[in-house]
């Protein structure tokens, strides 16, 4: 970036800053607990060029949600330094929801439309109560995934509201109240879910207490124990996604810590995606969870396995092993890919071990510093090569080279315990001596 340019965006940033709703931040910032509304604080520091870059994208901002309950703010974290090491700042920009029983940190495209999305989801209650039909129906339109939980104990409501300050961005956590919404019936499976069938009423659970998630126009229904806390929170966590996404870092990056398998599609070709989203929607036909993501740009999917990828590619990845299968083959069906792969008939790459890590360490040089060096040989060689040769000529003068080893310092090379080896024996003689002289007083006389 320029300097004109930097000098343009900082004016314009001046500019709107008078006209703008963001709110700077001092002293009186430090404890979450004091705010009253939720703050979208970018904590920044002046002579940070992306700052400066985001300044009329912030006021903006600022202005868009002057009308809701969230406040835009910003801090020089150079300044009130503890504000930032009590928020955990690690660089600049860095963008947090500060509220009394959260803090959410923002990372995507830094968008006045994605951060206000970020700044109203961010902001709802972590736990909310559905007590009536349209209550339902007006977070359904939401096209979040929402969680129902139905007739839970005290302990596993405070277990809910532990996670919720984490994903409240992401998912919806909500308690139904009224049993006439989400009905027990021991013969339930999964039971489709779009609109209409909302509007009937004809939800059903197995059991109770029990939960559901509703996505992807579907319920699944949680099937594990409903009094523990760490097995309910493990399998929100790996919900808490649409099964079928269009991928960016964003969306790709929380999914590698859920133990789900993730079905990568790099290209365009309008029947692959159209396959992809239907299959995402017929879990029970598949042998394992999945999620499924169409990439259209192969430096995310590349990045992940470490490895270049063709286009209209398939790439099955497993988070948990770090091993993933890959096919170009246009004939095979998604479904048949994912059935050879979980029976062990596909090829696999990758994984945690030497041989891997190995491969990984090259990928990164020939993706990372050989386009330096086709791009820019000369300063590349100065960089590396020439410190690189002033080494090896060092090392290589010094070898072979003896010199002579100075008398006093041979001496004061020797050991400790040859030193203390010629005192003893010293003391010996000297003791012997004096005993010959007592026996024989001539000789200490001659002497």
């Amino acid at each position: 970036m320029t300097k004109s340019l930097m000098k343009y965006l900082y004016f314009m940033a001046s500019i709107f800053s008078v006209m703008s709703k963001v709110l700077e931040l001092g002293t009186e910032f430090g404890d979450a607990n004091d705010l009253n509304d939720p703050h979208l604080v970018m904590f920044y520091a002046p002579w940070c060029g992306h700052c400066k870059a985001l300044y009329p994208v912030w006021n903006e901002l600022g202005n868009k949600l002057s009308r809701q309950t969230v406040t835009v703010a910003r801090i020089d974290a150079t300044i009130y330094r503890n504000a930032a090491e009590k928020f955990n700042v690690r660089g600049f920009p860095s963008l947090r929801l500060i509220a009394k029983d959260r803090m959410l940190e923002f990372v995507g495209e830094r968008t006045v439309e994605a951060l206000f999305e970020f700044a109203i989801k961010g902001s709802r209650p972590l736990l909310q109560s559905i007590g009536s039909l349209g209550k339902l129906n007006d977070i359904k339109r939401s096209d979040d995934v929402i969680y129902l939980a139905l007739n839970i104990s005290e302990e596993m409501r405070q277990c809910l509201l532990l996670l919720a300050p984490s994903i409240v961005h992401e998912t919806i956590l909500a308690e139904v109240t009224n049993n006439d919404i989400l009905k027990v019936d021991q013969d339930a499976k999964t039971i489709k879910a779009n609109e209409n069938t909302i509007l009937r009423s004809d939800l059903s659970l197995s059991r109770s207490p029990g939960m559901a998630v509703l996505k992807d126009s579907k319920v699944y229904e949680y099937s594990g124990s409903m009094d523990d806390c760490i097995e309910v929170t493990d399998w929100i966590r790996s919900e808490r996604f649409s099964s079928f996404q269009k991928g960016s870092y964003p969306v790709i990056h929380p999914l590698i810590f859920i133990k789900y398998k993730i079905v990568f599609y790099f290209g365009e070709s309008k029947s692959r995606i159209s396959e992809m989203e239907y299959i995402s929607t017929q879990r029970e036909s598949l042998p394992d969870n999945f999620y499924f993501i169409h990439i259209d740009k192969a430096e995310y999917i590349e990045t992940l396995i470490s490895a270049f990828v063709e286009a209209d590619s398939i790439v099955i990845f497993d988070p948990v092993t770090e091993l993933y299968s890959y096919s170009t083959d246009n004939i095979k069906s998604i479904k048949t890919l994912i059935e050879e792969r979980v029976d062990g008939i596909a090829e696999l790459y990758g994984g945690t071990g030497f041989f891997a890590n190995f491969r990984k360490v090259k990928y990164r040089l020939v993706s990372n510093v050989w386009p330096l060096f086709t791009d820019h040989p000369i300063i590349m060689s100065l960089v590396l090569l020439i410190p690189t040769a002033l080494i090896i000529f060092c090392c290589c003068d010094s070898y072979g080279k003896e010199e002579p080893i100075p008398e006093k310092q041979v001496r004061s090379s020797e050991s400790h315990m040859d030193l203390l080896w010629k005192k003893d024996a010293n003391d010996k003689e000297e003791t012997e001596k004096e005993i010959t002289q007592e026996k024989d007083p001539e000789l200490k006389k001659d002497e």
